[in-house]
């Protein structure tokens, strides 16, 4: 059995689209596809995943993840649990034959490579916009908005129901120390209630 992903662009005619191509293409090659998953994170497929799963069969390569990261970290899943992966666009097929440490060094050196280039393109346009008199960088005194500024409302009305600071920063993916700053740039206090 395989299973069929679909990454989720709340765009309809993409999803149909998407799920004619995987039921076609499983037709084609004589696979049963035991289900179809609809997601905007591949990661998610992994806990629909069943003892008797042959593999996944994906539209493009790149909906298993926005980052050649994301793409190896969800490859190495399928080697280890032995599924193989096929990608109908992009004419890919992933099984143990091919995901060996070899192509994870190979994903390493190219992720490297990225990242180098990367830094080197930023560094250029700095130092050419340098060069034409621009100021680089944020302006001196300017007011930074933080990224808890978006959930105020939110995070107010959960440190006001009394839901602790680690339980707020577990919910929204932040560190609690953002919390109690937050906090304090507001003048809420905290007591330690000892019981």
């Amino acid at each position: 059995m395989f299973i069929g992903y679909i990454q989720n662009n709340n765009d309809q005619t993409d999803y149909a689209d998407q799920y004619q191509n995987l039921n076609s293409f499983a037709k084609e090659q004589g696979f049963v596809l035991g289900c179809v998953h609809a997601d905007n994170d591949f990661k998610n497929v992994r806990n629909i995943i069943v003892s008797d799963c042959e593999g996944i069969i994906i539209n493009k390569i790149s909906n298993i993840g926005p980052y050649l990261q994301d793409i190896k970290d969800n490859l190495q899943f399928c080697q280890e649990r032995n599924l193989k992966l096929f990608s109908i666009e992009d004419g890919y097929r992933f099984d143990q034959n091919n995901l060996t440490g070899d192509f994870f060094k190979g994903m390493d050196v190219a992720i490297d490579i990225r990242s180098n280039l990367i830094s080197q393109s930023t560094r250029k346009v700095l130092s050419q916009r340098k060069k034409e008199g621009k100021k680089l960088g944020r302006p001196f005194g300017a007011k930074v908005k933080s990224k808890l500024e978006n959930n105020s409302t939110e995070i107010l009305k959960m440190l006001q129901a009394g839901i602790s600071k680690s339980e707020i920063a577990r919910k929204l993916g932040i560190n609690r120390a953002s919390i109690y700053a937050f906090a304090r740039r507001r003048g809420i206090s905290f007591t330690r209630v000892c019981k």
